[in-house]
């Protein structure tokens, strides 16, 4: 009775260390998925391009297929592969314009890089609500830093964050990507790399108003030709410009009279108009044409507003 005893003793001891010692693997997965859960990581899985690159060729294909091998979970959003070649302002505005859409913790991939393989730097810019942007120090992320904020700018050394053999011409595959998939899926930002403070932004032109006459430039323009400015509602209302108000406009030194509407219906097809775009900003633009080829418009064009009193 006693050896039996004692056997069922034994046993139930067995079988209590048995339930401490699963207890304990439960505890310590749960902290190692909560680490890298969205709850616990300041990215939440979107991986978001905006390129140069194109749709003809197989660049996009190839740096989802990177993110995806690292981040199988991450959600991946192509803004766009259409900006320009090589066109850094219509790249930056293009980001500023879309990237203030999403939720905190999107992480974006940002590539107009004609200075691929040279000295430049690869970046991950951190806002201040949160966002990061990773791409080339070319002054990319200039209007994103300017409105959201810089918590840090981190230059990419860390080669665990990288793809390798890194080439010199496909920094969006081999660095830009696979940092992006790596922060999205919960390291830490200040792991790749250390903090800088002398990277590059463009010299921005503000508005302003002298004399009632507000003074901009052309900032953005759209496949339709329409043209958005450095002209913020702000001066709009300063300026006192309320619908129907006719206006002297000057584009690039030419010089025409419209009037200030809500939309592109207000007028009749084939006229001029001038409004607040979505982006809340003065834009310029033709009722089924194109303001930008009559002005012969283009990023930086000066733009004179005046309102015909």
């Amino acid at each position: 009775m006693q050896v039996v005893g004692r056997s069922k003793s034994g046993g139930e001891e067995m079988r209590m260390k048995r339930i401490v010692l699963l207890a304990l693997i439960l505890v310590f997965a749960g902290v190692l998925v909560l680490s890298h859960s969205s709850v616990q990581r300041t990215s939440n899985g979107i991986i978001a391009f905006i390129t140069d690159w194109g749709s003809r060729d197989w660049y996009v294909g190839a740096v989802k297929g990177v993110a995806l091998s690292i981040f199988p979970e991450a959600t991946i959003v192509d803004i766009t592969h259409d900006v320009p070649p090589f066109e850094l302002e219509e790249g930056a505005a293009t980001l500023w314009f879309s990237s203030r859409e999403f939720p905190s913790g999107t992480v974006f991939v940002a590539v107009v890089d004609p200075g691929v393989g040279t000295e430049r730097r690869p970046l991950v810019v951190h806002t201040e609500n949160d966002m990061f942007f990773v791409g080339p120090d070319n002054g990319l992320f200039t209007y994103v830093m300017l409105d959201f904020g810089v918590k840090a700018v981190y230059q990419i050394t860390n080669e665990s964050f990288m793809k390798p053999p890194v080439s010199y011409t496909f920094h969006g595959r081999d660095i830009f990507t696979p940092t992006a998939a790596n922060l999205a899926a919960g390291r830490k930002v200040s792991d790749v790399g250390p903090e800088i403070t002398d990277y590059i932004m463009f010299d921005v032109g503000a508005a302003y108003i002298e004399n009632g006459i507000i003074y901009g430039e052309v900032m953005n323009h759209d496949q339709y030709g329409n043209l958005r400015t450095n002209v913020t509602r702000k001066y709009v209302d300063e300026l006192g410009l309320t619908f129907g108000d006719r206006i002297k406009l000057t584009v690039e030194g030419k010089t025409i009279e419209t009037v200030f509407v809500n939309t592109y219906g207000d007028v009749e097809v084939g006229e001029f108009l001038t409004y607040v775009a979505s982006t809340d900003q003065f834009a310029i633009a033709i009722n089924w044409g194109n303001a930008r080829e009559y002005f012969d418009a283009d990023i930086g064009s000066e733009v004179i507003i005046e309102k015909i009193k």
